[in-house]
């Protein structure tokens, strides 16, 4: 029990790895038009996927010092809550997350603990490179594929039949057909490691393309590798967000 109660904890880290994404030789396509940066990120934005209520099923897979395979369900209201339930493949409830503007809070139900943080103290911590006042806004943008940081200078480049867009710490490629982001990368910890985050899978929903696959490369910071994969999505209803701790669950900090 004790090695599973360890695996949740790491998969809730996972979750949360995603927030690190906002933190070769170029091979010219004839095919591509060469266009510049500001024209490239406005098309990105012009097709960026909007949702006021979201919800969907996934499995998750995460790879890394311990292996763990769950499924479960994510509600979001946009630029309002984040609400995961994770479970086992069984159906049974293990775990529960809930991030708002300004608190993130987590139920291990496998052991009985929970923990309850503002996103202030996350900043204080030590670790406000990964953590800001608008996590919420990040982890909504990343879940769904949407662009997260272009208010760096970038330059354009083709690579691989993508656009390729780079700042000091940022390379995005983007589709040029549809002008979705199909992988972003991140430098953190002083440039001395990267967090990659690819979209795979797209799908229209709602009139805009979402990409239904999520693997982010977290190896060069906490050894992890997690792959997401949505089914049964659904835009635009009415949507709860149960989270009741119990009195007999401990609290702990991380």
């Amino acid at each position: 029990m004790r090695r599973f109660t360890n695996r949740l904890w790491l998969l809730a880290l996972g979750f949360w790895l995603l927030a690190l994404g906002s933190c070769s030789t170029n091979k010219n396509a004839s095919s591509i038009r060469n266009l510049s940066a500001n024209h490239i990120i406005r098309e990105v934005e012009r097709n960026q996927f909007e949702f006021d209520n979201f919800e969907t099923k996934f499995n998750v897979k995460v790879k890394g010092d311990n292996n763990i395979g769950l499924k479960g369900q994510m509600r979001m209201q946009n630029d309002s809550i984040i609400w995961i339930s994770l479970s086992l493949k069984v159906g049974i409830e293990v775990g529960r997350m809930m991030i708002t503007e300004d608190s993130v809070k987590f139920i291990n139900r496998s052991n009985r603990t929970y923990f309850s943080e503002s996103v202030e103290s996350f900043r204080s911590s030590g670790i406000q490179e990964f953590w800001s006042s608008g996590i919420l806004d990040l982890l909504q943008n990343l879940l769904v594929g949407n662009d997260i940081n272009f208010k760096e200078k970038y330059k354009a480049t083709i690579e691989d039949n993508n656009y390729k867009l780079t700042s000091n710490k940022n390379t995005f490629l983007v589709t040029p057909k549809t002008f979705k982001v199909k992988r972003q990368q991140a430098t953190v910890n002083g440039q001395q490691a990267t967090v990659g985050i690819d979209y795979d899978n797209f799908q229209e929903v709602n009139g805009k393309l979402l990409p239904t696959k999520i693997i982010v490369d977290a190896g060069d910071i906490f050894n992890l590798n997690i792959e997401i994969d949505y089914s049964e999505i659904k835009v635009g209803e009415e949507l709860e967000f149960p989270f009741n701790i119990s009195k007999k669950y401990n609290k702990i900090k991380i």
